[in-house]
């Protein structure tokens, strides 16, 4: 994979991705799925029929044309799906000095959140955040890593300044009950940010948030005359040393924003530096 590698995928290993909601019927500790006979939306697999099997769990088209018994097995209903909503609206190109892009960051977060879904067995899908053009369908299977892994890297930054439009567009693509996790800098209107989020909820949605962000943008280590050009269009001459304080205020501001009204709304919520190991900031989420 482009966006995951063996060793990274070795530090995953003592994470795990499930809702917070309990399992009704979990298999074995620790999982969040049990194989069950019967009648279900969601179906597995056929083995043989074996005596005690009851009757109605029998494929009688399969007997028809294999002359043999053959049992319909189905997956629990609190078997999940993931959706990945990965932001590639123009502000995630934005890399400081030495450092990946917002975007690259994003890339292997996404591909790590995927893998852990896929290797429980869960199904994962992902969406595009802005400019629409990429959207996986969620499936499970070894085949969906490798998709994913290709999607990623098709997903580009785009021109698309109002992150809260963008995020009530792609809410359109998700299943009504799913498990969301957002990955995005966050850079919009907060309040209209927040709405979206509250919209994306709806249904049997539980969604988590990471927000990715460069240590420049938090702490704005510029000096003297700057010539400052959006990534999502428009250009502004300031003095930064004059602009520097207000800025971080305003940053500061945003993050206590986003992080007390998620929390409170029981959304999981943490943040990721592009100069710090993306891992951490994974299994924080994850606690």
């Amino acid at each position: 994979m482009r966006w995951l590698d063996p060793a990274d995928q070795a530090r995953l290993r003592g994470l795990s991705l499930s809702p917070r909601r309990p399992a009704a019927a979990p298999s074995a500790p620790g999982r969040h799925r049990a194989m069950l006979r019967g009648f279900s939306r969601d179906f597995a697999q056929h083995r043989a029929y074996v005596p005690g099997d009851e009757a109605r769990a029998i494929d009688w088209k399969a007997y028809a044309r294999l002359d043999r018994f053959y049992v319909r097995e189905y997956r629990a209903e609190d078997r999940f799906s993931l959706s990945i909503l990965l932001d590639s609206t123009g502000s995630m190109g934005f890399s400081g000095a030495g450092r990946p892009s917002k975007l690259d960051v994003a890339r292997r977060l996404a591909a790590a959140a995927a893998w852990l879904a896929l290797a429980q067995g869960d199904e994962v899908g992902l969406v595009g955040v802005g400019g629409g053009r990429t959207t996986l369908a969620p499936h499970a299977g070894a085949a969906q890593l490798a998709a994913f892994d290709a999607a990623l890297s098709a997903l580009e930054p785009v021109q698309d300044p109002d992150l809260a439009v963008a995020l009530s567009s792609a809410a359109e693509k998700i299943p009504r009950r799913a498990l969301v996790l957002l990955i995005s800098d966050l850079m919009g209107e907060t309040a209209a940010v927040l709405k979206a989020l509250r919209l994306l909820s709806a249904g049997r949605r539980e969604i988590m948030v990471l927000r990715v962000f460069d240590p420049d943008e938090a702490t704005f280590p510029y000096e003297g005359p700057l010539r400052v050009q959006g990534l999502e269009g428009g250009e502004v001459l300031l003095d930064a040393r004059e602009a520097g304080e207000a800025y971080r205020e305003a940053f500061r501001r945003q993050e206590e924003a986003y992080r007390t009204s998620l929390r409170r709304g029981g959304v999981a919520y943490a943040t990721a530096s592009t100069d710090v190991a993306w891992h951490a900031a994974l299994a924080r989420l994850l606690a």
